[in-house]
């Protein structure tokens, strides 16, 4: 389901960037503009760190770190060529990583603007990061393994 990885991460990757592009032209950095008062606002904030404003300043760090992340996707749909819920998170995490690498390039800090007052400030790449990191660790606590089939339990040679 390589097409269905390739697909996923461009359009995130897509709607990651025209959202940020739509920020920076429509908001004021750091001013709150309520859309849900005392709940939900869109703040234009440039994260400096990693995830939740972690290391702020030192962002850089994750460059090398999703270049290699963004290699080991690539190989892995190769390679592995796994199912299409796979594809899509991985697509998902592939897509997102990028969003924010873009923003590491381009700018030098990344772009956040979802504001829900009790939580860090972040943007759609960190949301398809997020989902796609908790759907794989779904995944792995969840899926079935199927039974190894014995010797035995194969039909008797005539």
């Amino acid at each position: 389901m390589l097409t269905m990885f390739w697909w996923t991460a461009f359009v995130v990757l897509l709607i990651d960037q025209l959202t940020k592009l739509w920020a920076l032209a429509s908001l004021e950095w750091d001013r709150p503009l309520p859309v849900i008062p005392g709940y939900f606002y869109l703040t234009l904030t440039p994260n400096t760190g990693i995830a939740f404003g972690m290391l702020s300043g030192k962002g850089w760090l994750t460059i090398p770190l999703t270049l290699v992340v963004a290699g080991f996707l690539i190989i892995y749909q190769l390679r592995a060529r796994p199912p299409r819920g796979i594809s899509l998170l991985t697509g998902m995490l592939l897509g997102g990583a990028l969003g924010n690498f873009v923003d590491r390039l381009r700018l030098g800090f990344v772009v956040d603007m979802f504001d829900f007052v009790i939580w860090p400030v972040f943007n759609v790449a960190d949301v398809a990061i997020t989902v796609s990191l908790v759907g794989l660790m779904a995944v792995q606590l969840f899926a079935r393994e199927e039974p190894a089939q014995s010797e035995s339990a194969e039909e008797p040679r005539s």
